[in-house]
């Protein structure tokens, strides 16, 4: 390897995904690989050259000055911001990652998945979601630097979709992997992809893992209260020229958000209870 690598995502970006591809990648070229937030407190001690340095969630504050290194090259990988609320959503509900069991002082010591289960609606998941770990999740994006010369700047839809492996020759050709590392690098992309040697088996960790979810998933109302909360996420991250999107989005609307002003008043009621800001420290996929 010619660069170090530095593999930055966001919550429900495919960062399990990346993560298991990057680790296999590193053991067969001989890289160190180090897990940003497990080595936090010692990351210029951990950082052996070459090595695959992967953060799960693109904050680097207090160690930055990693990302201009002249010997590194990075890949960045977003998602649209509305498959992050679905999956973010339905993996909270279920999975056994130790925060989301952790009694939170001042709201009765409930978890945050036993009160995100605790609605009666799918719509008051979203929301409940979106005022949480999913806002959270989209600020970091919105928050990164973009237009680095040294960062691939790189969509999970593309990656999703690229069966042909092109997408992925032009990032690990970024990244400075040479002619015969890129061959292990390609083997290794198609070994962990689900439309690849994972394709018929999946994956516990993923439910779904399609591109574009939200079209069959969104409501009207929901889609309206995502505007409400997140008034111009999916522009500043170019998904959407406009909010001419809402217009098309089908489905029935949800019991609960019938009410006269029940998306806005949904929102409202459930604005503020900010969970995540209390305990979200472990986070990964």
């Amino acid at each position: 390897m010619k660069n170090s690598v530095i593999i930055a995502t966001h919550h429900k970006t495919g960062t399990v995904w990346m993560a298991t591809v990057f680790k296999a990648i590193a053991a067969d070229l001989g890289a160190t690989y180090v897990d940003y937030w497990a080595e936090k407190g010692q990351i210029d001690e951990a950082l052996k050259r070459p090595f695959v340095l992967f953060n799960y969630d693109s904050d680097f504050r207090g160690h930055s000055q990693l990302l201009s290194r002249d010997d590194v090259r990075i890949l960045h990988l977003i998602r649209d911001p509305r498959d992050v609320l679905i999956s973010a959503m339905h993996y909270h509900r279920r999975a056994d990652e130790s925060w989301l069991h952790e009694p939170v002082p001042g709201y009765d010591n409930v978890t945050y998945q036993r009160r995100l289960n605790a609605f009666e609606t799918r719509y008051e998941q979203y929301v409940f979601e979106m005022e949480n770990s999913t806002d959270s999740t989209l600020r970091d994006m919105q928050g990164w630097q973009y237009g680095r010369s040294n960062c691939f700047e790189a969509r999970y839809e593309d990656l999703r979709q690229d069966t042909q492996m092109a997408y992925w020759s032009k990032i690990i050709d970024f990244l400075g992997f040479e002619a015969a590392e890129q061959i292990i690098c390609r083997q290794r992309f198609w070994q962990h992809s689900l439309f690849g040697s994972l394709s018929g088996r999946g994956h516990r960790h993923v439910r779904s893992g399609d591109v574009a979810q939200w079209k069959r998933e969104f409501t009207p109302e929901l889609a309206q209260a995502f505007r409400w909360k997140f008034p111009k996420v999916l522009q500043a991250l170019g998904y959407e020229p406009d909010d001419h999107w809402i217009s098309e989005v089908q489905g029935a609307p949800d019991v609960a958000a019938t009410q006269p002003d029940g998306v806005t008043a949904m929102v409202r009621r459930l604005a503020g209870q900010h969970w995540e800001r209390l305990k979200v420290s472990v986070r990964s996929a």
